[in-house]
């Protein structure tokens, strides 16, 4: 399939998510028009503003209200004349709260083929995923993980488990894991079955930090909002992994549409792997008049092990903004 090339339109959902707020502004960077799906004009309105300070033409910005990803209709209307479509927004949110939700984001994928297959001038459809879509974390695994793997086990385990076995902890991982997994097959199972004029292109971004837009939500950002409140929660919850810059995410985002050969790939999103004392160490040095937590013991506190084999997107993206860079600008942005 062709590329999507600048001044065609792109719709992005959830425009005024974490990531895809960074989206919206990168695109028009680049030199698309950009219309946003956003369940209020409200928040809309102090996106439009913030990217206004980032330079952008936002005369070449328009939102449309989704207030139901699985409203085909609204969907239909939202993607007319649109050249690509950058899925982003998850029916419920980031984190899935009852097991429905697993089958309402591959059903939210499906709504947003459909609709492209209605509107012949679209080309490609981008949808982000998840690393969780490859691995579970903590888990490890003693090999790069590549664009190939699959986190099946996770997938299955979902489909299988007992009432008593989705009463432990640590199942909404498991769920999320489900989530991703089945969504981003469904998307791909149908496209083959299919055979649309478009093809589309998987993200696969890991925990994502960096500058917060105003009208935007802080997702995993909020993970660095609140060690810098002395709140340490999040680094007993969720294992060290790898990290990507919010910009790098949406930069991806936007070269998955210009480079023609990309389409029908799966692409990592990630820059280096991080551990909880690492962030710490950096919010010391960096804000040093603020109260962080305590280092944390044992392995969740060292950098992450895992390898993934992320040389693909390293050469797409020419070089990543770092760990300590993404860590400052978060700050930055509440306040620091």
């Amino acid at each position: 399939m062709p590329s999507v090339t600048p001044d065609s339109l792109i719709v992005v959902t959830g425009i005024t998510g974490y990531i895809g707020s960074h989206v919206g502004l990168a695109a028009l960077q680049a030199g698309y028009r950009v219309r946003g799906t956003v369940r209020s004009l409200e928040w809309a309105k102090q996106l439009a503003d913030s990217y206004t300070k980032y330079g952008a033409d936002i005369s070449r910005l328009e939102f449309v209200i989704v207030n139901d990803l699985l409203n085909q209709s609204q969907i239909d209307y939202a993607v007319g004349g649109a050249h690509g479509i950058a899925h982003i927004a998850v029916p419920g949110g980031l984190i899935p709260e009852s097991d429905n939700r697993v089958e309402e984001a591959a059903e939210s994928n499906l709504v947003i083929l459909r609709a492209a297959a209605r509107e012949p001038s679209v080309q490609r459809v981008v949808f982000t995923s998840s690393s969780m879509a490859v691995i579970r974390t903590p888990s490890f695994v003693d090999r790069p993980l590549t664009h190939n793997d699959w986190n099946n086990e996770e997938a299955e385990r979902f489909l299988t488990a007992s009432d008593e076995e989705k009463k432990e902890w640590d199942w909404y991982i498991t769920r999320y894991c489900a989530m991703k997994v089945l969504s981003e097959k469904a998307a791909w199972r149908w496209v083959e079955e299919q055979n649309p004029q478009f093809d589309i292109v998987s993200i696969l971004p890991d925990d994502n930090f960096g500058p917060v837009l105003p009208g935007s939500n802080r997702a995993t950002a909020g993970w660095v909002y609140n060690l810098l409140h002395n709140d340490g929660s999040i680094m007993h919850d969720i294992s060290p992994q790898w990290f990507i810059d919010v910009r790098d995410d949406a930069r991806l985002h936007i070269l998955a549409f210009s480079i023609a050969s990309l389409g029908g790939r799966r692409i990592w999103a990630v820059a280096e792997p991080f551990g909880w004392n690492q962030i710490l160490s950096i919010l010391r040095k960096e804000f040093p008049h603020v109260q962080v937590p305590p280092d944390i013991p044992g392995v969740w506190g060292e950098v992450d092990r895992q390898q993934i084999d992320n040389s693909e997107s390293t050469e797409l993206m020419g070089g990543w903004i770092g760990l300590e860079q993404s860590l400052i600008d978060s700050a930055r942005s509440f306040g620091f």
